[in-house]
């Protein structure tokens, strides 16, 4: 079936101005009652931002929710995009794929497929919805949250002063603030929407839930690529905005540095969008080189987790190298690392003093990650140290 995504963005606008208008005519204001938090027993989690980044910076906050209810039935609802990385994890009972495509297709849409996927979730009987939201909010993922029919339903009602024009659909809104001087981390912003909650500290690091078998198949599969060389260096060069691509000709100067002084077997890790930023490193090259391209994320996050060092631009790698476990160094230009770098002591991040990625050393980058080759005791023998 071909799918127009311009067309289909623009019913989509249309239905949800339409839904908005409907529920706003006939949504009667309630007063809103005290909640036990303890009692929550069925909850789910609407995270269907398409960012790898923004959802791998919720596990913090899913982690916190299995530790507070260690007996509920807990679920995630995501996007196609961020349905693979999620599967497995140890926090959640379930997943849920919510693919937009299944109930719009160009200029149609499917009306019963969308009741069909409101019953199953509303089947589900769940007590307790939760939206974080720490950039922008999303009306679908309100409406979606109010189709639920759960009793209890908290997601933002305005973030930075700027209204949620669909928050009247949430029994609890929170009024989320960061001002600009006080910067808060990513994960610490999507926990701050659960504040009712009374939820545990929050343990900051990123994680993704590796099978058995897929560690053993990562391991294996990173020998094979490299020649059983160790240690094992992967580099992410590319990234979706060109302003957070360190230079390709100081990324070679890099990985020719490090490739020299460790003997190290040098992996670059290219997705469907870096092929130009790949190409452009490689023809630079004088030391071997392997290449990882195309592959599914979860394979992608296999191989990282029996590597020894990610080098990466501020982009979805850095955060699925730093879930599955392998010691990160990310390089930012003008986005700050306070908010998105990852957290953990075995992680670093360089942050141009400018603004410009591009005025960051090759030099300063090599001696930051000469640091942590050898406090993580490279070569190793094919598991992090990390987790």
């Amino acid at each position: 079936m071909s799918r127009d995504v311009p067309s289909l963005r623009r019913v989509e606008r249309f239905l949800k101005t339409l839904v908005l208008s409907v529920l706003r005519g006939i949504f009667r204001l309630r007063r809103v009652s005290p909640f036990d938090p303890a009692r929550f027993s069925r909850i789910l989690v609407i995270r269907q931002h398409n960012q790898l980044g923004d959802m791998l910076c919720v596990t913090p906050l899913l982690r916190a929710l299995r530790a507070r209810y260690p007996g509920a039935f807990l679920a995630l609802l995501t996007s196609p995009v961020n349905h693979e990385v999620m599967l497995h994890h140890a926090a959640l009972d379930t997943v849920i794929n919510f693919d937009k495509r299944d109930f719009l297709s160009g200029k149609t849409f499917h009306l019963v497929a969308l009741w069909r996927f409101v019953r199953s979730l509303r089947a589900r009987s769940f007590d307790l919805v939760l939206v974080p939201a720490t950039v922008s909010t999303s009306t679908t993922s309100d409406v979606l949250a109010y189709l639920t029919g759960a009793r209890t339903r908290i997601g933002a009602g305005s973030i930075n002063g700027k209204p949620n024009p669909s928050a009247f659909l949430y029994t609890h809104e929170r009024h989320l603030s960061w001002p600009d001087g006080q910067p808060r981390h990513q994960t610490e912003r999507n926990m701050d929407v659960a504040d009712l909650l009374m939820l545990p500290p929050l343990d900051r690091s990123l994680d993704l839930t590796l099978t058995p078998e897929e560690r053993s198949t990562g391991l294996t599969r990173l020998r094979e690529l490299t020649d059983n060389v160790r240690p094992v260096i992967a580099y992410h060069v590319g990234a979706g905005k060109p302003p957070n691509r360190w230079p390709a000709d100081k990324f070679a100067m890099l990985i020719n540095l490090l490739g020299k002084e460790f003997e190290a077997a040098a992996l670059l890790i290219s997705g469907p969008m870096d092929e130009g930023p790949v190409s452009d490193v490689m023809g630079r090259l004088s030391v071997r080189h392997y290449l990882l391209e195309k592959q599914e994320i979860r394979i992608v996050a296999s191989c990282l987790a029996s590597a020894d060092l990610l080098v990466s631009n501020d982009t979805g790698i850095m955060h699925v190298g730093a879930a599955s476990g392998v010691p990160v160094l990310s390089l930012f230009g003008p986005t700050d690392p306070r908010q998105w770098a990852p957290c953990g002591t075995c992680h670093r991040y360089i942050q141009s003093r400018s603004g410009d990625i591009s005025s960051i050393a090759v030099e300063e980058v090599a001696e930051k990650a000469r640091g942590m080759l050898r406090s993580a005791g490279a070569p190793q023998t094919g598991s992090s140290t990390c987790l």
